[in-house]
């Protein structure tokens, strides 16, 4: 690759659009994936970029998996619920990402992730919180960075 860094070779990129229509599974299929076995599935940074229809049928799809498989899925809560000194620029991007051709279409309050996972099927579901993972990860550093608070939330789900 042009950046020096070779994909390793057990590893498959799937290309698909999700509000196409594309139908993911089968393409994961078709690639070598056994839906039949646990897996592990993550979608971040992906969820402001498509419809709630768009992340439901992926919700309902991922929750017929193998018992015992995992979706996470980060999601980016109301620009309304960001605390004040994170909002105006959380706001500026969501007003520039047209501009790129990548409007932010869903955010979502943590209850109502939680709760559109059970109605796909999850058993267990969970919330993770951006303070949460800056506490578990952040909270030793020297220098004090940290990420900002209820930002880009985790949804962990299990089938």
């Amino acid at each position: 690759m042009a950046a020096g860094f070779d994909i390793a070779d057990h590893l498959k990129l799937v290309p698909v659009d999700f509000e196409a229509g594309d139908n993911w599974l089968e393409r994961l299929i078709a690639s070598g994936f056994d839906d039949r076995r646990p897996a592990v599935v993550t979608s971040t940074g992906v969820s402001m970029y498509l419809t709630k229809d768009a992340i439901m049928s992926t919700l309902r799809q991922i929750a017929t998996f193998a018992l015992g498989s995992t979706f996470v899925m980060s999601f980016l809560c109301p620009i309304e619920m960001l605390d004040p000194e994170i909002r105006i620029g959380v706001e500026r991007a969501a007003e520039g990402a047209p501009a790129s051709g990548t409007p932010w279409i869903s955010f979502f309050k943590p209850g109502e992730i939680m709760i559109l996972a059970r109605e796909a099927g999850f058993e267990k579901v969970q919330h993770v919180s951006a303070a949460a993972l800056a506490e578990r990860y952040f909270a030793d550093r020297s220098d004090g960075l940290r990420p900002p608070n209820n930002s880009e939330e985790l949804l962990v789900a299990t089938a």
